[in-house]
């Protein structure tokens, strides 16, 4: 099977996938391997893409210690039915089924840092946003950072559910951000608890309404994976992002942030 080093990276052919793509790159989707953990496990899995009867592959494989590429990224790998034409595949090392706890020891703490740094790698070199999509903007054909999860819910070409509901996204994208040199990176923690509703409705106003609260706000979308600027005003990007988090959770879509908003910024996600 193709084995070498390109830039550093080893390099191990899959057997399956397109050499070519029909669509511009709009996606970096996010899986696990479901693989025993271990310094080569990406290594490992890669071998199994280069010599596995089933039709799967994905872009590039990362462990504790190690990314390995599989597909080049100008061709099309076979990972994710429904965002394979315009999508960068990346496999971490771990389970589904893992705890928060689990996702954070030291190996996968390793695994993170070795996707984020890829995913900071294409964000730069396609130009893509260094965050997380609703299922609404995946629909809607807007570009970023998703997962296998939710292109299953989108698209229903697939039952996998991977990387779990316990996946660190907020911490993911916080290394994210600083390898791409960030100067203010998503908060690394998800607050599953509200802070108290200050007591006002943020909206777009004249003069803006700026403050703490508003900055915490965006602070918290942000660390989401919501693109926001954290600067304590509320203007049309805070409202246009208010607006796009109630149509996705069902609440009334004004573009303002009064108590029930506020409160569902911080409930957990569930996927």
């Amino acid at each position: 099977m193709p084995l070498c080093t390109v830039g550093g990276m080893r390099t191990i052919t899959a057997r399956w996938f397109t050499p070519s793509r029909i669509e511009r790159i709009r996606l970096i989707v996010i899986h696990d391997m479901e693989a025993p953990e271990g310094p080569l496990t990406a290594e490992n899995v890669a071998q199994y893409f280069a010599s596995t009867d089933t039709k799967a592959s994905a872009h590039v494989c990362a462990d504790n210690n190690s990314r390995v590429r599989c597909v080049p990224d100008v061709y099309t790998a076979w990972a994710a039915p429904g965002a394979n034409a315009d999508g960068l595949q990346l496999e971490l090392a771990g389970y589904m089924r893992q705890s928060r706890e689990q996702w954070l020891d030291e190996y996968s703490r390793g695994a993170l840092d070795q996707g984020a740094q890829q995913v900071a790698e294409w964000c730069r070199l396609h130009d893509l946003p260094p965050r997380q999509l609703t299922r609404a903007e995946l629909r809607a054909g807007l570009r970023g950072i998703t997962s296998h999860v939710d292109v299953s819910e989108v698209y229903q070409r697939s039952d996998h559910t991977d990387p779990g509901p316990n996946f660190p996204w907020g911490i993911f994208l916080a290394l994210v951000h600083t390898y791409l040199g960030d100067a203010e990176p998503p908060a690394e923690e998800e607050t599953v608890t509200a802070p108290t509703w200050p007591g006002r409705v943020l909206r777009l106003a004249t003069p803006l309404m700026e403050g703490n609260d508003v900055r915490r706000w965006q602070r918290q979308m942000r660390a989401r994976g919501w693109s926001i600027d954290v600067d304590g005003i509320y203007g049309r990007a805070s409202e246009r992002t208010a607006r796009a988090f109630q149509e996705e959770k069902g609440l009334v879509v004004d573009g303002m942030v009064g108590a029930v908003t506020w409160r569902t910024s911080w409930e957990a996600e569930v996927t």
